[in-house]
């Protein structure tokens, strides 16, 4: 088949690279433009730009999908399918109506269920302890279109979004592989999406990602993997932001009311155990702004924080 192929980010990759394998190289990839990147924010092309550009494929990086110009690019070729895989723009509906067959999305959570930007975050934040990936066929809505395949996958229980997104990422090449074989063979599905289960996982921002003192230590660690390894989530202290790259709860309050903050314990395995509203968490590696990852218990040692002592947090602005 002719295939166009959309996407950005790593999670985009494998499945990428499944195509090539499978003897489907795409003729043109598309990607968002380069984007400045680490601390010294230089340009750099995404990660399926780099893939592409190895594999020998042609790319191109429009600042609007949908502009009259791409469509017409994307019309010369006359594909058969359109492959998008965590693009990072929606695709017009002009713009899907230009493949013979249509446009394949691979989506990495269990449609109905987190549609939207971040269903991999979502589903942590959730406490789901089952996700998966699905191919849907694209239409004007967002990720509601019929769906083709669905490949479930547990969640472990101290998975991060960087490690599930990994194993997402190679059940997506299977998943795509699969469904374009299904296709070769005439055997096209679609299976419509139950609305009434649907839930929406929108665009992440810096605020999602602060964790709260207040709560408990099992929403405290979801939060924590969730946006593990980046951008990380963070506790605001009083001069800097202390990302919390890992954590694990902690053992029941039995002492009394709480001083949110407060350093209960420091041990060498386990990290820097600290007070919440409902009991406590053991931080175990956290990156302090403008540092490297580092153990919590160096981290407190550097801070000469010992136990009964508190840290240092942001009080809330007046």
């Amino acid at each position: 088949m002719r295939l166009v192929y959309y996407g950005t980010p790593s999670i985009a990759v494998p499945p990428l690279l499944r195509l090539i394998q499978d003897g489907q190289k795409p003729l043109l990839v598309v990607t968002r433009r380069d984007r400045p990147k680490g601390r010294g924010l230089k340009s750099g092309p995404s990660p399926v730009r780099v893939a592409a550009e190895a594999g020998g494929i042609p790319v191109v990086t429009p600042a609007r999908a949908g502009a009259p110009e791409e469509i017409e690019r994307l019309r010369r070729l006359e594909p058969d399918l359109l492959v998008l895989v965590a693009y990072g723009a929606i695709l017009s509906p002009e713009l899907l109506s230009v493949p013979k067959l249509g446009a394949i999305n691979v989506h990495f959570s269990l449609l109905p269920r987190y549609r939207g930007a971040s269903p991999v975050q979502a589903a942590i934040l959730a406490g789901e302890t089952e996700t998966g990936v699905t191919t849907m066929w694209m239409t004007e809505g967002l990720d509601e279109g019929p769906t083709f395949l669905r490949e479930p996958t547990p969640i472990g229980p101290s998975e991060n979004a960087g490690s599930l997104s990994d194993r997402l990422a190679e059940i997506g090449a299977h998943c795509l592989s699969e469904t374009l074989d299904r296709i070769r063979r005439g055997e096209i599905q679609r299976h419509p999406q139950d609305a009434a289960g649907a839930t929406y996982a929108p665009k992440l921002t810096s605020e999602d990602a602060r964790l709260d003192l207040g709560g408990d230590a099992a929403a405290f660690v979801r939060r924590v993997r969730a946006f593990a390894p980046e951008p990380g989530a963070y506790v605001e202290l009083d001069r800097e932001r202390l990302q919390v790259l890992e954590a694990t709860p902690g053992e029941p309050d039995a002492a009394g009311p709480s001083v949110l903050g407060t350093v209960r314990a420091l041990d060498r395995a386990r990290g820097l155990q600290v007070e919440l509203s409902r009991g406590t968490v053991w931080l175990k590696t956290v990156k302090p702004s403008g540092r490297r990852a580092m153990s919590a218990l160096d981290y407190a040692n550097g801070a000469r924080l010992v136990p009964g002592a508190r840290l240092p947090l942001r009080e809330p602005s007046a």
